[in-house]
């Protein structure tokens, strides 16, 4: 009798759980991503893909940013013939994706005056923007450059290796604010802002109006409320006095926005980009009073810096499952 009851236990050890069965069912993780389905959002995930508490693959949003491995001899704007390589994948890039626009920025080391400097790093950001447009066919209208002279090195200017990665052209790839996703837009509408705002000044005048400051002071929240937000500004004139005249008041007009905008609560730098144009791109006619008027003016474009998903691989969040506890 002892040896019939021996052999019925040990069959019962071997074909039954020692858990409950309702315990069982809910630990099950039925596409085996190391999630029960209990905790599952995503059913079905394919095998081997890496996978966040919830079941979901697991995704990171990845800037474009870029730093071109161009190098430019020292007081000289013009691409050498292996730079062009280099531009490849940037434009492909750029073709694929025709919300996308470029913003180049060109840069020196402290060698020369500071002036020369500055008009020197707006000619290798242009260069580097030319021969997108002429040997890749990108549209003009997608790239903006500036020109930021030695004011943002990335090494000592101490050294000749310093002021060699001094010398060069940087930038990001962005959308505009609205077109990104529903969100922006329900944040927009609450500042009551659009993609485009435009500034009036008075003749000569860089001062600005009373009547912009709110709006100012809501792109200002806008930039702070989300860090991958920018505001590009460009700063215009009509056609009284010298070109040099107006190429300058119209980036004074473009600081001052900048600035009114800063006052509120201070911004990073590199995301409030300004330019002048001066007397070109004029939006009417310099003929009549009415066009002049409204030719002073700066337009604050919102963008937002591009990113894309990418799956990230990383260790399964581990819970016990059904397996593992019938190997314990």
């Amino acid at each position: 009798m002892a040896i019939v009851l021996s052999a019925l236990y040990s069959t019962l050890s071997i074909s039954q759980t020692l858990y409950p069965t309702s315990l069982v069912e809910s630990l099950k993780d039925s596409d085996q991503d190391g999630v029960i389905d209990a905790r599952d959002l995503c059913a079905n995930t394919p095998a081997g893909i890496a996978v966040d508490n919830t079941g979901c693959p697991f995704t990171k949003l990845e800037y474009y940013n870029f730093n071109f491995d161009v190098q430019f001899d020292t007081a000289s704007y013009k691409l050498k013939e292996d730079a062009y390589g280099e531009l490849d994948n940037l434009a492909l890039f750029l073709q694929l994706q025709p919300r996308t626009k470029l913003l180049i920025e060109g840069h020196t080391d402290n060698t020369g005056p500071s002036r020369i400097n500055l008009l020197l790093s707006k000619q290798r950001a242009i260069a580097v923007s030319s021969a997108l447009i002429s040997n890749f066919g990108i549209n003009k209208n997608r790239i903006k450059t500036f020109g930021y002279g030695q004011e943002r090195p990335i090494a000592s200017n101490d050294t000749e290796q310093g002021r060699l990665l001094n010398r060069r052209v940087s930038g990001e790839i962005v959308i505009p604010f609205l077109a990104s996703d529903d969100l922006n837009q329900t944040a927009s509408q609450s500042l009551h802002l659009s993609n485009q705002v435009t500034i009036a000044f008075g003749r000569n005048r860089y001062n600005i109006k009373a009547e912009y400051k709110s709006t100012l002071e809501a792109i200002n929240k806008l930039l702070r409320d989300d860090p991958d937000t920018l505001v590009i500004i460009e700063g215009y004139t009509d056609n009284t006095g010298s070109k040099a005249y107006n190429r300058a008041l119209s980036l004074e007009r473009a600081n001052m926005v900048a600035d009114i905008i800063n006052s509120f609560s201070p911004i990073a730098p590199d995301r409030i980009k300004t330019i002048g144009y001066g007397q070109d791109f004029p939006i009417a006619s310099n003929q009549t009073p009415e066009g002049r008027i409204m030719n002073r003016r700066a337009e604050i474009s919102i963008m937002k810096r591009f990113k894309a998903a990418q799956e990230v691989a990383i260790p399964k969040w581990t819970i016990w499952s059904v397996d593992q506890l019938e190997k314990e």
